[in-house]
């Protein structure tokens, strides 16, 4: 059986890389909210970890969709029977690892990451390692590929890039903190309009204090938002599971649509042919096995998106990690016709919800 941990500061925790880290308000809110989500995709009979079995329960409305589990909290950890039982969060990072120590007495150790592995994949996270092995991989296998990516260790270099290359082919770029989610962490520069603002410098400086490093990325004129979603064997094997098509809104996560792999294939392939779709897929099963073998075994996607002149972007993120694209793919095997799926915040609180399709869905 599995234990399942719905951490979506995930990303939060790795940059900070400290074994007690306290997370931006709207991240504990998420995390609290929407702690029972992992029953969406659980097996009978495993356990979901939430932030206090007295007060949660799935919501009526989704319970058709969820497997029969144990809700437990922090609580029961010292006495959870450890009896083949894998530990599957969200996304491993040194808090957690340090959580599940301190809460289970040490009992749960041997089923935690050690540090030498956690480091490894914090590394494998970045998206500094993504633009330097991931992306140039797969930009390689495709004829109609674009997308470069540069990383900087100070101030000075990144804006001597960025007025560098103000009268070249690209004069729009996205900056990004190595280690960032749904839209957090970025910056939007338009080197023709406002240029380097001191809001822009300091915001700067300080993801370079705090992380190292800063990464520089031209801005594409995104058309169509998509991605592939993978699990990695821990025989070193890589398994494909499907397209995730998605929306965002200024980099941020707004919702899913939930369909059969026909449909989504047929809504992909619109902008790229089916062919190009296997090379991509057949390039991420080969190059990452041998990335990920002895350091990590779990679910990860890759985000992508067509862009102008029908181009595509192979890899805008790499999520070493669950995502809601295989939330959404664990959905759609459990529904008959095409839905959305949106995670709204309404009153305080955050609520995931199954929508008929309209105008304004993915």
């Amino acid at each position: 059986m599995k234990l399942h941990i719905f951490n979506p500061g995930h990303e939060i925790a790795l940059a900070e890389h400290r074994k007690y880290v306290t997370l931006p308000h709207a991240a504990r809110q998420l995390q609290h909210d929407l702690s029972f989500l992992p029953a969406l995709w659980a097996d009978d009979g495993d356990f979901v970890l939430v932030e206090s079995k007295a007060y949660q329960d799935i919501p009526s409305y989704l319970k058709k969709y969820a497997a029969k589990v144990s809700l437990i909290d922090d609580e029961d950890l010292p006495y959870l029977d450890l009896e083949n039982t894998e530990i599957m969060p969200w996304g491993w990072n040194l808090a957690l690892q340090n959580r599940l120590l301190e809460q289970s007495r040490g009992r749960l150790s041997r089923l935690l990451p050690s540090q030498t592995q956690l480091e490894a994949y914090r590394t494998l996270c970045s998206r500094g390692w993504c633009a330097t092995h991931l992306l140039p991989h797969l930009v390689a296998n495709l004829a109609d590929a674009v997308g470069i990516a540069h990383a900087f260790s100070s101030d000075a270099a990144l804006f001597a890039h960025l007025k560098a290359i103000d009268n070249g082919p690209f004069r729009q770029y996205v900056l990004k903190a190595p280690w960032s989610s749904s839209g957090r962490g970025l910056r939007y520069v338009d080197m023709q309009r406002e240029g380097i603002t001191p809001h822009l410098q300091g915001w700067v400086a300080n993801v370079i204090a705090k992380q190292g490093y800063i990464m520089a990325e031209p801005y594409y004129n995104k058309v169509f938002d998509f991605g592939m979603e993978f699990h990695a064997q821990r025989n070193g094997s890589v398994d494909y599971l499907g397209l995730s098509v998605f929306h965002t809104v200024n980099g941020a996560y707004a919702g899913n649509l939930l369909a059969n792999e026909a449909d989504k294939q047929e809504l992909v392939s619109r902008y790229v042919s089916s062919s190009v779709l296997k090379t991509l897929c057949d390039a991420v099963k080969h190059f990452m096995p041998a990335q990920l073998q002895g350091i990590y075994a779990g679910p990860f996607g890759i985000d992508m998106m067509i862009v102008g002149e029908g181009k595509i972007h192979p890899c805008v993120e790499l999520n070493l990690r669950r995502t809601m694209g295989h939330v959404a793919l664990s959905l759609s095997a459990k529904q008959h016709s095409r839905r959305s799926m949106q995670i709204t915040y309404k009153n305080g609180r955050y609520s995931l919800h199954i929508n008929p399709l309209s105008h304004q869905s993915v």
